[in-house]
């Protein structure tokens, strides 16, 4: 009986450690269950952060490759991070090149200072920014370099200094000219008045033609020189097209009886067009643009053995007037076509370069155009501007002379 007594006590202990293990094993299922709810839960919502991330990271990154300025990430040992395309159109894609060059222009290797540096590299003007990035505890963790093109900015202060010098420049042209005008008006007077007094027959006769010619050619020089220095006041009136070319081919022909004497080669000299159409124009201005296009067309013709010029004026049935001088000579240069409308641009020793600008100012005031097509044996100038419209006050609407828009 003690014995069946004792196991029964020993069955009733292991009951109660079974019963209590079983117990602390449904807790902890229980409790692992919870634990793996919260891993699921604490794994969905790190996946949701690491795709915000990636979003946001993918958002960066497609703006810092959208900025118009080059951006380099570097470690403090030197290795770079990223960059963003402008830098590899700049400087480079490797490594070794892009800490090359940045080493040449001595912003590398850096200090852990603020700075900025001004850099000319190749035809860039460029200001490199430097700033450092921190750690936790304010320590240098790296290097980021901020490259601003500034070649337009530069650009343009030139232009403004150049375009303030060129306003002086016609300021001070402007007070010259006219204190020229007074004396050479003189010089005209009295030549007229010797010629009068002079036998046609004589040698003086020609040697006072040739002055008054000189002495008309200055007055022109200086008409041009005040046309650019002052934007034309445009003084519309009804004309005939025949008889406008008519008056400027008497002048033509007397300039290339004059060189002819003066033993510079021929030149035949054509005019053509609809003779019959009435216009709207200054006339005035109008034969300025004519003469400066013909005039350069007989000065190019000057050092070969002769060639042919031809002045077209025509109407189209629109109403828009289309005057144009066309010669054969060898053309213009690919290098000078940029700079033909330039004012003060010359090809020629003595040449003002003020031609062509006043053309295309006076075209300008007419609402119109001036354009031109050069090859090697042909080169041809024309002026386009409308016959009826408007034009009773001075502008700047009409379209920059560009090659080829004939």
């Amino acid at each position: 009986m003690p014995g069946e007594l004792q196991d029964r006590q020993n069955v009733s202990v292991l009951s109660e450690a079974f019963s209590t293990f079983r117990e602390a094993s449904d807790r902890l299922v229980s409790t692992y269950q919870g634990l793996e709810e919260k891993i699921a839960e604490l794994s969905r919502v790190i996946r949701e952060k690491d795709r915000a991330l990636d979003s946001q990271g993918q958002f960066l990154d497609a703006v810092l490759k959208s900025l118009s300025t080059g951006v380099i990430v570097l470690t403090t040992g030197g290795r770079i991070l990223w960059s963003n395309p402008l830098v590899a159109e700049w400087i480079g894609e490797q490594e070794s090149e892009i800490l090359g060059i940045l080493s040449d222009w001595r912003v590398w290797p850096v200090s852990d200072s603020v700075f900025q540096v001004p850099v000319l590299w190749k035809s860039r003007s460029l200001i490199v920014n430097h700033s450092v990035v921190q750690d936790r505890e304010g320590r240098p963790a790296g290097h980021v370099l901020i490259l601003t093109d500034r070649t337009r900015i530069r650009e343009m202060e030139e232009e403004v200094a150049r375009d303030r010098r060129l306003k002086e420049m016609g300021e001070m042209v402007a007070t010259i000219a006219h204190e020229l005008r007074n004396p050479l008006g003189s010089l005209e007077i009295f030549a007229s008045l010797a010629q009068k007094e002079v036998s046609p027959e004589t040698p003086l006769s020609d040697w006072v033609g040739y002055m008054r010619v000189q002495v008309g050619r200055l007055d022109r020089l200086i008409g041009n020189l005040l046309s650019y220095t002052r934007p034309p006041e445009i003084v519309l009136d009804r004309m005939v097209m025949g008889e406008f070319l008519s008056r400027a081919e008497s002048d033509f022909r007397r300039i290339l009886e004059m060189r002819s004497r003066a033993g510079d080669p021929p030149i035949l000299f054509r005019v053509r067009g609809d003779m019959d159409a009435v216009i709207e124009a200054d006339e005035a201005l109008l034969y300025q643009a004519l003469y400066n296009l013909v005039t350069n067309a007989f000065q190019v013709l000057e050092d070969g053995p002769g060639g042919e010029v031809v002045v077209e004026g025509t109407v189209s049935s629109g109403g828009d007037v289309c005057l144009s001088v066309e010669d054969n000579g060898p053309g213009i240069s690919e290098a000078a076509k940029e700079h033909v409308c330039a004012p003060f641009f010359s090809t020629r020793p003595k040449g003002t370069g003020l031609g062509l600008s006043i053309v295309h100012n006076i075209a300008d005031a007419h609402k119109g155009s001036m354009a031109f097509d050069s090859r090697p044996g042909r080169t041809v100038f024309r002026v386009r501007f409308p016959s009826r419209r408007d034009c009773s006050r001075p502008g700047k609407t009409g379209r920059a002379m560009r090659e080829g828009e004939l």
